[in-house]
């Protein structure tokens, strides 16, 4: 719920912790675990009956869950940025991945869901146009690594600002346009090898002087000892 603060309200999808209480006035809706991976936990319901069904699966959760609108949008794209480490007003990396599925309207796509692949569509995209696409990102945050979901109809629409943002992705998020089944191994190789070498020479150009905190040692316990609270309480 932070991080959906931080998107532009024209972009922001309703969302909200999860009650039993409120009452979606159009379908789909999607039931999201506050942190997972590789969207595990995640329930869509298309009607009233199936958002009854999907809250009695959850009820007994340890885990909090967010309700949240379904996109209008019919297209999915994933923006994988990694900041410069020489250059901190831009990128070193970026990427541009589109979650195909034809079987379904609203579906949950993750790398899990067998009905979904991924195209990586980043050599479409002009350098003035992936600044348009970097200038999105910052105006959210300014990001060492991020993978940004959103939905839009076209990619003329993505580039005006016209879309909604599905999820913000900032614990180690994986570059999705490596699932593209036209990478060869030996490709994804080399894109593991250039990936951490940029990402180490990010980490170590860090601001030492900031007081750092396990943010995902103690996120990854959140599923098991229910640990959130107690960490919330830490950074306040």
């Amino acid at each position: 719920m932070d991080i959906d603060q931080l998107i532009p309200v024209e972009w922001r999808l309703e969302q909200r912790y999860e009650d039993e209480k409120w009452m979606p006035q159009r379908y789909p809706v999607f039931l999201k675990p506050e942190w997972g991976e590789n969207a595990a936990g995640i329930y869509r319901a298309d009607n009233l009956n199936q958002l009854t069904e999907c809250r009695d699966q959850i009820k007994n959760s340890k885990v909090d869950y967010l309700i949240q609108s379904g996109a209008t949008e019919s297209r999915e794209f994933e923006i994988f940025t990694l900041r410069d480490h020489k250059d901190n007003s831009t990128y070193s990396i970026m990427s541009i991945t589109e979650a195909l599925n034809e079987r379904e309207q609203n579906p949950v796509n993750s790398i899990n869901n067998q009905d979904t692949c991924y195209q990586d569509i980043t050599d479409r995209f002009s350098v003035k146009q992936k600044q348009i696409l970097w200038n999105i990102v910052e105006r959210i945050g300014s990001f060492g690594i991020a993978r940004l979901s959103v939905r839009s109809d076209s990619i003329d629409d993505l580039l005006v600002g016209k879309f909604h943002v599905i999820e913000l992705n900032l614990f180690t998020p994986m570059p999705i346009h490596m699932m593209d089944k036209k990478y060869s191994r030996w490709d994804l190789a080399g894109m593991i090898w250039e990936y951490m070498m940029k990402l180490a020479k990010l980490t170590r150009v860090r601001d030492k002087s900031r007081r750092e905190k396990a943010v995902y040692t103690k996120l990854m316990l959140y599923n098991r000892q229910g640990a959130l609270a107690n960490f919330i309480r830490e950074l306040v």
